[in-house]
């Protein structure tokens, strides 16, 4: 009597050719040949990919197994004594999975491109990645290995790239990523890995402004001819594109004084300059995007208007006048003479001259402060005035100039003493004269000076003790009584001539 189980379940794992799987056993009581018994496959629809030994009931495989190729195979088996006595049974292999398949991405490089301003959260791509594995031989796990230092993006458990942080165009514009994914088997040192290349370019949005690169600061000639480029705008934007062009325009122009090239950005000079009316203008330039919608900055920039020698050093004065004795200490301040000039700088810096008037040098000028002093002395009854030529210079490289009239009138001092120029005087007068009296003679004196200075007074000091002769004021000599040249032939008179 023979004796094998109905239905036998075999679970492998895959193995590679030749290996022992798996073994059946028939039991038979009878003895002798009879009892032998011999295993046949009586249906095996796989190509034979088990042998089973006729004698020992051991399965041994012809080929290597692949769970991913089939993952069971069902056996038809006879076990056959020597008497002829059979029976069969079904045998299942049920092959189990190794994880011995790599995941595999649908391809093996990524493109795509987002705008800018795509907010955290927004997902960019899905990774279709399968693994002919099975259970968790075939879980996934995605990570993003490379070209993402920041963490700008992340990767979810299924696939789904996402945005983690704002992103920035103008910052990084392009990333190149490295994704990994690799299954879970429960062994991580028998996991599968693989990678894709993923490439990320960013478009741009208009969401920086111009940013001026140029100066605040520039120096204009004021005689600059009109039409003269006085200094080139500069602004740049890290957006592409439109929104990258710039336009350039002047907030509330001065005075009509300065216009802008709209897209060279160069200001020229468009009226004349006069550094002495207004000394510097404040511009502001505005930068305008071409983007929609457009985005703008401005810049101030102070234009120094440079100060040229246009202006003389004009007088306050165009005559002064001073009177002073003539009398006057060397070295005494007469007047200070005053110019300006609207220039700057040496342009507007006046020194002073006496350029006519004073042949004999009596006075002196301070070339910066215009006092006029007495440098030598003075004497009215030889020069009772000066008219002075005073000049004014800057000390510009080409020197300007004005002039002014400083009349000086000396005032006379009782300085000098009345002289008879015909002294002495000799008179005849003949004797025993009966119209008396009589005048004789006119004395006259010279004094230089002026005024009372010079108005004399005669008186008759002696040789007149007879009391013949009298004196006016005014210097009249008169005899009053007649004489005797008999008695006294001669007189000696002295007289003197006094000022007042």
């Amino acid at each position: 009597m023979m004796c094998l189980l109905l239905v036998t379940y075999f679970f492998l794992f895959p193995c590679c050719a030749g290996s022992l799987v798996a073994a059946i056993l028939a039991t038979d009581d009878d003895s002798g040949i009879n009892g032998e018994i011999t295993y046949i496959v009586s249906e095996d629809d796989e190509e034979g990919v088990f042998f089973l030994n006729p004698v020992t009931g051991v399965f041994n495989l012809t080929r290597a197994l692949d769970y991913e190729t089939q993952q069971y195979y069902i056996l038809t088996i006879r076990a056959e004594d020597g008497g002829g006595q059979f029976t069969t049974i079904r045998v299942y292999f049920n092959i189990l999975d190794i994880n011995d398949n790599p995941p595999v991405f649908s391809m093996a490089s990524y493109s795509t491109s987002l705008m800018e301003n795509l907010a955290p959260g927004s997902a960019i791509l899905n990774f279709s990645v399968t693994d002919a594995d099975d259970g968790s031989n075939s879980q996934l796990s995605f990570s993003i290995a490379s070209g993402d230092s920041a963490g700008h993006f992340g990767i979810d458990s299924s696939g789904v790239l996402s945005i983690q942080q704002p992103l920035d165009r103008e910052s990084q514009s392009f990333y190149s990523l490295v994704v990994q994914v690799h299954d879970m088997a429960p062994l991580p040192a028998s996991r599968y890995t693989s990678t894709a290349q993923v490439s990320i370019i960013l478009l741009d949005v208009n969401d920086s402004p111009p940013s001026f690169i140029s100066p605040k600061l520039t120096y204009i000639p004021e005689n600059t001819p009109i039409d003269t480029v006085v200094f080139k705008a500069q602004a740049t934007d890290p957006d592409s594109g439109p929104n990258s062009y710039i336009e350039y325009s002047l907030l509330r122009p001065l005075g009509n004084k300065f216009s802008i090239g709209t897209i060279d950005g160069e200001v020229r000079l468009t009226g004349e300059l006069d550094r002495e009316a207004v000394s510097n203008y404040t511009l502001t330039v505005v930068a305008t995007d071409k983007g929609q919608p457009s985005l703008s900055s401005s810049t101030d920039v102070i234009v120094i208007v440079l100060d040229i020698n246009d202006n003389n050093p004009l007088f306050a004065q165009k005559l002064y006048r001073v009177e002073l004795e003539e009398n006057t200490l060397t070295g005494t301040d007469l007047i200070q003479v005053h110019a300006t000039d609207g220039d700057e700088g040496t342009n507007g810096q006046v020194r002073y001259s006496i350029v006519n008037g004073d042949t004999n040098n009596e006075f002196r000028i301070d070339s910066v402060t215009g006092v006029i002093t007495v440098a030598k002395p003075l004497d009215r009854e030889k020069k009772p005035s000066y008219t002075l030529t005073v000049q004014s210079s800057d000390r510009g490289s080409s020197p300007r100039t004005d002039t002014t009239t400083v009349n000086i009138v000396l005032k006379d001092v009782n300085d000098y003493i009345p002289t008879f120029e015909l002294s002495p005087y000799s008179v005849n007068v003949p004797e025993n004269l009966e119209t008396l009296p009589k005048v004789i003679l006119q004395v006259v004196a010279r004094d230089d000076d002026q005024g009372l200075n010079s108005k004399l007074t005669y008186v008759l000091v002696s040789g007149n003790e007879e009391g013949a002769f009298t004196l006016s004021a005014s210097g009249e000599l008169r005899l009053v009584r007649s004489l005797d040249r008999e008695k006294k032939e001669q007189y000696a008179l002295l007289i003197t001539a006094a000022d007042s």
